[in-house]
């Protein structure tokens, strides 16, 4: 993929944050579209808490149990820049930065898509 083509890949033609359908809608430059659950967003949030986290998760089977990620809700969103969004969750939590490479790859991979 030429610089132009993935620059096109990887830049949002639009965002739309539907909060009440706890969803979020990407409009690619390229064209391409993808459909995100919240709620999966946040179980893959991207900072190094949650990565940490998610981690000691997989090899301690005597973790203390931590609040349903699809119980907790965005609250709010705001663009970071010119190259991710950051999302404010119902729990206070809002570290996490979802840059638009990591968005692409996840909705290109399926793993997140609602539809």
């Amino acid at each position: 993929m030429d610089r132009s083509n993935f620059a096109d890949a990887t830049t949002p033609r639009d965002l739309n944050v539907q909060l009440r359908e706890q969803r979020l809608i990407v409009e690619w430059k390229d064209g391409a579209r993808h459909e995100f659950s919240l709620a999966r967003l946040r179980r893959v949030c991207p900072c190094a808490t949650c990565r940490t986290e998610r981690e000691q998760e997989q090899s301690n089977p005597l973790r203390v149990l931590k609040a349903d990620p699809a119980k907790l809700k965005a609250v709010h969103a705001a663009l970071v820049g010119r190259y991710a969004i950051r999302f404010e969750w119902s729990d206070g939590h809002s570290s996490g930065i979802y840059d638009f490479r990591f968005l692409r790859s996840l909705g290109d991979s399926g793993e997140v898509k609602t539809a």
